[in-house]
């Protein structure tokens, strides 16, 4: 196409748009041109003009025709009339509408989460040109020692910035006691690589990134919304001090209100420089830690003209190099690896970090197919009812194809009834499914532990929204335009003048289509009822303790001044304050909860004998009746097994099995890490503590009140009767009176940890049950909707059977034996299907073969249930036709 054509098809585009304009000029030229044949004839100057003249309605026909933009100006005429048609129907409309709105609103929600979590960029220049840095093999992941970090950081030449950043909670002093804020660790060339300008004041750089600060001191950068939220959004914030964990920090600058977390999904309200993490974590010092500690994640911006693969290459050349030089011990071995296996590699860091990525990316990934399902059946059950509706536009058209209608033409006008279809139920997803996406966001985060995705639909979503709606049109729209228009003119005529109107038994098209509705159906109800039973067994599983009416509040005393002996001392009072508390039954303390994600292990053996790796864990007195584990064997702790008294532990079950095997352990000595001799004083049973999934591990307690250093921060664990509503407040009250210093505690339960702990589990199990529901009632409405408009169309058949003796309930199984055979069919391959694509699920699912009889049984049930439901209406419906009035509707 050269200049002048497109130039041309531009001017014809533009004119749809002054049409008025086009006219008038058109009518004045044309009547300049008659006026101008006046002038040559005297006598009847009018009639002979406008005779030379022709037509002046003909001559604008004609002028119109050579600027018309024939396929925009046939598509608004198709639309219009799309538009007409669908208004003469509001039934079938809205339960087309409704069903695209459920497929398609329900693929964009899931489409927007995804984006959010794997895809979304940080909003910050040239995301594209950052990098996460990774250890591998895979049992590191993300986490480095600081050693390392510092390496790469001086010596990754690939790189123009490369930043670590961890999350961390601080406690915030102020006038009104001390509260949690939420924050990171980041280093001095963190704000450099996002390259976005601070709100006020200035950012740090590596000149504050040292131990102790530089040379202002510790520094911090706080967020735009704790600028205006916490502190007033005062103009002098710059300069200003603030104490974050006992540590006084000058406030260099604000961010940006788009200034993102490196670690997307948490808010971030106070930048702290990396070095300081001794300052603000003290007594613990995760830098002095070395190469034992991993706790920093790094990231990276390539240096311009550096491609992801050159810093690869890059990196497996110099990093064994660079992880040997950190390691305390060239020689030592970690997880099984030795030092100089380790080596570091790059992957897209363009959107941030999140370990939530790790977990929901599968579950995601499994969700997309499932809302796919659902897309592919409401689109097969449109379909379906489009094909049933057209055999009632048959006349229609008959009669365009007899008056010139080519079948390309009708073809776009079919295609446009279903493009609107499409387009009307897209819009209507697209508008709810911001709502559905805060509603999966709900199953990923928790009321305890919320978080924060930007779930608003952007480019992304819409292109993924339009390519849906695209294929929603073909899949829909296709089928029924093509049988609509692919027969002959004769044959079309003929079928469609007077006579009986049978449905024509020869097309296979609308059964084929509904068999495979309901197969799509099966394999998402037999997915949707593993996962279902997957999760009633998971919740089933004994976890060794109650976790029901058991409340937690956290102490975090690291940052008050007590220690030893007075810190006990006041766990003590406030147990026994909390203990008197109405409807409270025990009272006990936890460094590490069950099934939290977090854990330690102790080298664990006879004395003088091999160690064993068993799991470690420091409780207060009464911790086992708390919790409701069975005491098996000896005694629990007290408040008086102190250092004075001798070092004491108790084992599980488990761990006395493996180091007294056919013995009694009660009495017998022990020892940590070959050095520290401890008494075992009782045997209780096995509980869970890292997943439910994995089997109860060997166990040993030590009590909290012995080996006290370090300021250690207790889990205060309530075994409540009843609403613990008023027992947290009074215990909230009781923690500040006591401990004024430290955060009021913000309480969670048990219950809601092991919910969260499952978290990806109940989201699928939820949502797939969700939408095996929506096509349970899709494939009802498609089956139901296709025998009504089929039984309506044999109206004139059913009345002569029954003029000539056929029975109801003859005509009832007639007209049943229509849906019984497509569910049959449907269902016979639905289970073949299931049986394959059940594997894909089999990760999912916890004690349930993916091949289970009984759910695979259940789920073939309730779809020849809907089936029968779906046929009764429109059997009962032909058994009361009247013959006389059935022949005469003919």
């Amino acid at each position: 196409m050269n200049w002048q054509d497109m130039r041309e098809r531009a001017l014809r585009l533009a004119d749809l748009f002054r049409r008025r304009r086009i006219d008038r000029e058109m009518d004045d030229e044309l009547q300049f041109h008659l006026a101008m044949s006046r002038q040559k004839y005297s006598n009847d100057s009018d009639a002979r003009a406008r005779r030379d003249l022709g037509s002046i309605e003909k001559w604008k026909d004609a002028c119109r025709d050579v600027r018309r933009f024939r396929p925009v100006e046939d598509f608004l005429r198709d639309l219009a009339l799309a538009v007409r048609m669908l208004r003469k129907t509001p039934g079938f409309t809205a339960v087309a509408l409704i069903t695209l709105a459920l497929a398609i609103g329900a693929n964009t929600a899931v489409f927007s989460l995804m984006n959010a979590l794997l895809l979304r960029p940080l909003p910050v220049p040239r995301a594209d040109r950052l990098v996460m840095l990774r250890i591998q093999p895979d049992d590191y992941g993300y986490s480095f020692p600081y050693p390392l970090f510092t390496y790469v950081e001086q010596h990754g030449r690939v790189f123009s910035q490369v930043f670590g950043f961890t999350a961390r909670g601080f406690q915030l002093r102020g006038a009104n006691g001390t509260e949690r804020i939420d924050g990171e660790l980041v280093s001095g060339q963190y704000f450099t690589s996002m390259r976005l300008a601070p709100e006020r004041g200035r950012y740090f750089g590596p000149q504050d990134d040292h131990p102790g600060g530089g040379l202002n001191g510790p520094v911090a950068v706080i967020s735009d919304r704790f600028w205006r939220v916490r502190m007033g959004a005062r103009g002098d914030i710059v300069g200003r001090k603030i104490t974050l964990d006992n540590v006084v920090f000058t406030i260099a600058g604000v961010a940006p209100p788009s200034f993102p977390a490196a670690e997307v999904g948490e808010r971030t309200d106070i930048y702290v420089p990396l070095a300081l993490e001794p300052l603000v974590d003290a007594p613990y010092n995760n830098i002095a830690g070395g190469f034992h500690s991993w706790w920093v994640r790094v990231g990276a911006r390539l240096r311009d003209g550096v491609t992801p693969e050159q810093a690869n290459a890059f990196l497996r050349a110099t990093s064994r190099q660079a992880v040997v030089a950190s390691a305390d011990d060239p020689k030592m071995e970690m997880n099984h690896h030795k030092v100089t296996e380790l080596y570091l590699v790059t992957e897209p860091g363009a959107a941030g970090f999140s370990y939530l990525r790790l977990r929901f990316r599968k579950p995601l990934n499994a969700l997309m197919v499932l809302v796919t399902v659902v897309l592919l059946i409401a689109c097969l059950n449109l379909a379906t009812l489009l094909m049933a509706r057209s055999a009632a536009r048959e006349r229609e058209m008959a009669t365009r194809f007899a008056l010139g209608a080519s079948r390309g033409r009708l073809l776009r006008q079919l295609l446009t009834e279903s493009m609107l279809l499409a387009v009307t139920g897209a819009m209507l997803g697209l508008a709810a499914s911001p709502a559905l996406s805060r509603l999966l966001l709900t199953f990923v985060g928790s009321q305890d532990n919320p978080l924060y995705f930007d779930t608003t639909p952007d480019i992304r979503v819409f292109i993924f929204t339009a390519a849906v709606t695209l294929l929603a049109t073909a899949l829909t729209g296709m089928a029924p335009a093509l049988r609509s228009t692919g027969r002959s003119l004769q044959q079309r005529m003929r079928e469609s003048s007077g006579g009986l109107r049978g449905v024509d038994r020869r097309h296979l098209g609308p059964r084929l289509l509904l068999a495979s509705e309901v197969a799509l159906a099966l394999v998402l109800v037999t997915g949707a009822g593993l996962l279902g039973y997957s999760l009633v067994r998971l919740n089933e599983v004994p976890l060794g303790f109650e976790p029901r009416g058991l409340v937690l509040l956290s102490l975090e005393m690291e940052k008050q001044s007590r220690d030893g002996d007075a810190l006990m001392r006041v766990y003590h009072e406030v147990a026994d304050r909390l203990a008197v508390l109405p409807g409270v039954k025990a009272v006990s303390y936890a460094d590490q909860l069950p099934i939290s994600g977090s854990w330690w292990t102790e080298n664990v053996g006879l004395p003088g004998q091999p160690q064993h790796e068993l799991y470690g864990h420091r409780v207060g007195p009464d911790y086992f009746r708390a919790m409701r584990t069975p005491l098996l064997a000896g005694r629990p702790f007290r408040w008086s097994d102190t250092d004075a008294t001798g070092r004491v532990a108790i084992l599980n079950a488990s761990a006395s099995r493996l180091l007294f095997p056919h013995q009694d352990p009660v009495g017998r000595n022990i020892s940590f890490d070959m050095k520290t001799t401890t008494r075992v004083i009782g045997i209780v049973g096995d509980a869970k503590y890292t997943a439910l999934r994995d089997a109860a591990p060997p166990t040993v307690y030590s009590p909290m009140t012995q080996d006290v250093k370090n300021r250690p921060s207790f889990v205060a664990m309530m075994r409540v009767d009843g609403p613990p509503t008023a027992a947290i407040t009074a215990a909230r009250a009781i923690v500040r009176r006591i401990a004024p210093e430290i955060p009021v505690p913000v309480p969670m339960t048990m219950e809601g940890m092991i919910a969260e702990s499952i978290g990806s589990e109940r989201m699928m199990a939820t949502l797939a049950l969700f939408f095996a529901g929506i096509a349970l009632l899709i494939t009802g409405v498609g089956l139901y909707g296709t025998l009504a408009y089929a039984t309506e169309r044999r109206t004139g058949e059913i009345g002569i059977r029954m003029a000539l003796g056929a029975r109801r309930g003859d005509v009832m199984s007639m007209v049943c034996r229509e849906n019984a055979a497509i569910a049959l069919g449907g269902c016979l391959a639905g289970l073949g299907v299931s049986l394959l694509a059940s594997r894909l699920i089999a990760g999912f699912l916890y004690s349930t073969s993916p091949r289970n009889p009984a759910v695979l049984g259940a789920a073939a049930l309730l779809l020849a249930s809907i089936a029968a439901a779906a046929s009764l209406i429109p059997a009962l419906r032909a058994s009361r036709i009247d013959p006389i009035r059935a022949i005469r509707y003919e």
